[in-house]
């Protein structure tokens, strides 16, 4: 004899099929954040074709190129972070082996850091004799000074250093943690000659005299102080600490690559 299912047992199957289809559909986090840093980069690109002769310009070239490049690697970086995150659609990412996304994280990091120091001495001339009431852009009235853009070069070079170092784990048996514990040390010495390079404070936009730390702009340069402290302790030395004690190497993890992308592009916010 044959035995049929329960109409009621067949209702709960019914229901967990539907239900693990609509999870199966439902967007991941990484894909989200992939979608929207997708959208920003539409933006600058929109925006900047509305510019004519913003990279081709005569004054300023070098920086003006140098943009272009970083422009388009950011934007082949999203691609690849974004072909990670959304496999449900088939995607793939475009940098298929670990050497190639070392390559490419290398010349971003070169990219930015000529970015950095070609706005310093392309416009050196004009820049270098702005004297703002402290640190920061925020304020519409503020120019970003020529010591600004060398310190930001500085932590463009950093950038350069700590990718290099989170790709040079990957040779490094998870074992050999003094191996790997010497690498986390090196990373960090570049950090010394933080001294050679010019400091501004954001602070000096809500203590010195003549500011208002309770105002919009003070609020907002509190915030950007923060956004700092977080780059330096967490996403810096606090990874750099911390990532010996991770197997293998963080670098080529599909999460990883769409956080260096949105780090990268985000670097000047922080700094």
């Amino acid at each position: 004899s044959t035995f049929a299912p329960h109409p009621r047992s067949l209702r709960r199957r019914r229901r967990h099929h539907r239900h693990r289809r609509r999870r199966g559909m439902e967007p991941s986090p990484s894909a989200i954040a992939a979608g929207g840093l997708g959208v920003f980069l539409l933006e600058v690109v929109v925006r900047s074709a509305g510019l004519p002769g913003l990279f081709t310009g005569r004054y300023g070239r070098r920086h003006r190129l140098c943009g272009a490049v970083e422009l388009a690697l950011l934007i082949l970086g999203a691609a690849d972070a974004a072909g990670r995150c959304l496999t449900l659609s088939g995607a793939g990412p475009l940098f298929v082996s670990d050497a190639a996304c070392a390559a490419y994280d290398v010349v971003l990091g070169i990219s930015g850091t000529a970015l950095a120091l070609s706005a310093a001495y392309d416009f050196r001339r004009a820049h270098e004799r702005v004297r703002n009431v402290a640190s920061g852009a925020l304020d519409d009235k503020a120019t970003v000074t020529f010591s600004e853009m060398l310190e930001h070069s500085f932590y463009q070079k950093l950038n350069l250093v700590q990718i290099g170092y989170l790709h040079a784990l990957r040779y490094v048996p998870a074992s050999n943690l003094i191996a790997r514990a010497g690498l986390a040390v090196a990373a960090v010495l570049p950090w010394l000659l933080r001294g050679w390079y010019p400091v501004n404070k954001f602070s000096d936009n809500y203590t010195k005299a003549g500011t208002d730390p309770a105002s919009l702009l003070g609020i907002l340069y509190r915030v950007k102080k923060y956004q700092y402290l977080f780059y330096k302790h967490m996403l810096l030395h606090g990874l750099n600490a911390s990532a010996p004690f991770a197997p293998g190497s963080l670098a080529t993890t599909n999460y990883f690559r769409l956080y260096w992308v949105a780090k990268t592009l985000g670097l000047g916010v922080f700094v």
